[in-house]
């Protein structure tokens, strides 16, 4: 009879080994998850749309920043989470430039610009149009970040949802999602949401939308309700 002797170097080694396996075992389902989610996800095309631009600033805070730079400013940190993640994602403006310029005599510039963007989504293929944007109210005291959709739109509505449950997490007071009368996100054969990220009329939000971080917060709110829904989309 061959009598094996370990030794407690041995045993610990065994029991090392034994554990990385036990570990990979564990972890396994989760990898494999993993990837198919992100594979999931490189097949979703999103257009994400800095509100105003160019000629056309937006609204503005009491000390003159305009509406226009903050929206892109978040949208082009949204971007960069997004693609992280695997979404395929195009952007309407990525300077501070407008779509549709200004020509003397003809009216409607503003019209055929939300027109351009919504046609950019369109040719991209994209499942949504994400549009940014800041407000503004004679009340100084209102303030908050809400997630506006097209009450005849379930799918622009679900995202809208999701996407609100992220900015209460962030902000002081909660906001509901609400039905929307834009142009941008009423018009056929494209969903979208509309996400005004704040009053610049309100002093302490308008401080806080000039903040880099602040900033930050907010893409990664409107990423993590994106996210959501397409993940889900995706498992279905």
């Amino acid at each position: 009879m061959k009598i094996i002797i370990l030794t407690r170097d041995k045993i610990q080694l065994f029991l090392y080994l034994l554990g990385i396996i036990l570990c990979l075992f564990i972890l396994f389902p989760y990898f494999s998850n993993t990837k198919y989610t992100k594979g999931s996800l490189n097949r979703i095309t999103l257009l994400v749309d800095p509100g105003h631009g160019g000629v056309d600033g937006g609204t503005a805070d009491h000390l003159g920043n305009l509406e226009k730079d903050i929206n892109l400013a978040i949208a082009l940190k949204l971007r960069a989470q997004l693609r992280q993640s695997g979404l395929n994602v195009f952007m309407s403006r990525e300077t501070d430039t407008e779509l549709s310029p200004f020509i003397k005599g003809r009216q409607g510039r503003h019209r055929r610009d939300l027109s351009a963007r919504i046609e950019k989504a369109k040719t991209t293929g994209s499942l949504f149009i994400i549009s940014i944007h800041c407000d503004w109210s004679t009340d100084r005291g209102r303030h908050g970040m809400i997630a506006f959709y097209n009450y005849q739109d379930p799918a622009g509505k679900k995202l809208a949802l999701i996407v609100q449950e992220e900015f209460n997490k962030i902000q002081k007071t909660p906001q509901k999602a609400a039905p929307g009368n834009y142009f941008i996100i009423k018009q056929p054969g494209v969903s979208g949401v509309l996400l005004e990220v704040g009053f610049l009329s309100n002093p302490e939000e308008a401080v806080l939308l000039q903040n880099k971080e602040y900033q930050e917060k907010i893409a990664l709110a409107i990423a993590n309700g994106i996210l959501q829904y397409c993940r889900n989309l995706s498992s279905t």
